[in-house]
């Protein structure tokens, strides 16, 4: 196991592991991995980075490893090590946040988002029906999510033991990170509470039509990697430009800024900004926490890099256009009109081909839980999975 999420969720996935006669063995790569890190055997990677790939391939071998797991196929050390894997046969488990939400992590072999294998055999038709997963009755995870990654980026931080060419896949350090989770606290419950209260109202009694736009985070790997955009303030000058241009008369643009991206950055000032010099400040509204679903059920349209808003916009019938690579948009259920002719000619959703899309989705790429809350829930459910798995693939051990 190499990074997981912030927190013990990897500890978790070990004693899962254990309780099928698994071995474990967790590679830490700072001290926060190391303060969460439980496995039976716990090994300390403190080289630089461009030492990495040579490393694990020997650990690999001396080690006589027959699997690899990551959170996130994107950071720099996972995706060094999908490469090791594949010049060797071994299979690569990546595990990210829920492709349906809430109550389900994913889980997938080989990558997720744009690296899935999904798309390629919903298509082809290779997926077979099985039991569905119901989603687990999980709530309040902010609040977990918050302490861990508070403290995972105080510890991670402290290099008096060690991990000091550590390369980490976010800037900034625990203070930066520790005040960007209160300002976001103050954010939601002292400004936005306030200032957005009936906005969602308001939005949902306009006559015009009204196109949706969720954000990423703005570190995100959809952005980062599988996006044309250099940044998220990029993606908002396309939209605009583009809406100021070509959409109808009247049309109101929504833009939603992502909820774990609040305390980190604003885009109010470049939004206000820009549309006032392209003539449609009127028209565009910049929000954090309106309701999703009823902005969705009178939407004319959602435009996003590559969110979850897009499959939850899809099963609303509500006509999406993905700019970044898809898994959505890769198994033909996205528009694909040209930005420029969206706002215009959005086209219809196919909606037998997307229930079966979100079925094989959940049964295929599904775990029922959560990485922060309940968590031997998720860690049960993806240890069988992986276990289940391994028991069918054949491993070329060099």
């Amino acid at each position: 196991m190499l990074q997981g999420p912030l927190g013990p969720f990897f500890a978790d996935l070990s004693v899962a592991f254990a309780n099928l006669s698994i071995e474990t063995h967790r590679v830490c790569f700072n001290k926060g991995d190391w303060h969460f890190a439980l496995a039976d055997k716990v090994v300390r990677f403190e080289r630089s980075h461009d030492a990495w790939a040579e490393w694990l391939d020997a650990y690999i071998t001396d080690n006589k490893i027959t699997a690899v797991c990551c959170y996130g196929d994107s950071r720099f050390y996972h995706r060094e090590a999908r490469k090791v894997c594949a010049e060797r046969g071994l299979p690569v488990f990546c595990l990210e946040e829920g492709y349906v939400r809430p109550g389900f992590v994913t889980l997938e072999e080989g990558g997720n988002n744009a690296n899935s294998r999904f798309p390629e055999r919903f298509r082809e038709e290779k997926l077979s029906e099985v039991a569905t997963p119901a989603a687990a009755p999980i709530n309040d995870v902010f609040r977990f999510q918050f302490w861990f990654a508070t403290l995972y980026y105080i510890v991670k931080d402290w290099r008096v033991f060690g991990f000091r060419r550590y390369r980490h896949h976010r800037t900034g350090n625990w203070a930066t990170e520790m005040l960007a989770w209160v300002l976001a606290g103050v954010r939601k419950n002292l400004i936005t509470r306030w200032r957005e209260r009936g906005l969602t109202d308001r939005l949902v009694a306009k006559k015009q039509p009204l196109f949706f736009v969720p954000l990423q985070v703005a570190v995100d790997a959809q952005m980062v990697y599988h996006s044309p955009f250099r940044s998220v303030s990029e993606f908002i000058d396309t939209v605009l430009r583009s809406f100021a241009a070509h959409a109808p008369e009247g049309a109101h643009l929504v833009i939603k800024h992502h909820p774990m991206d609040r305390g980190f950055h604003h885009y109010g000032k470049m939004i206000s900004r820009l549309s006032r010099g392209l003539g449609c400040e009127d028209r565009v509204t910049y929000c954090f926490d309106v309701d999703l679903g009823q902005l969705l059920a009178v939407a004319a349209g959602c435009i996003t890099v590559n969110s979850t808003v897009g499959l939850q916009a899809l099963e609303r019938s509500v006509p999406t256009l993905m700019l970044g690579k898809s898994m959505v948009a890769d198994a033909g259920l996205t528009s694909s009109a040209p930005l420029d002719e969206f706002w215009a000619g959005a086209g219809e959703v196919d909606a037998p081909a997307l229930d079966r899309y979100k079925r094989l989705l959940t049964m295929h790429t599904q775990q029922p839980g959560s990485f922060y809350r309940n968590r031997d829930i998720a860690a049960e459910g993806c240890a069988r999975a992986i276990g289940a798995a391994l028991r069918d693939v054949p491993v070329k051990n060099v």
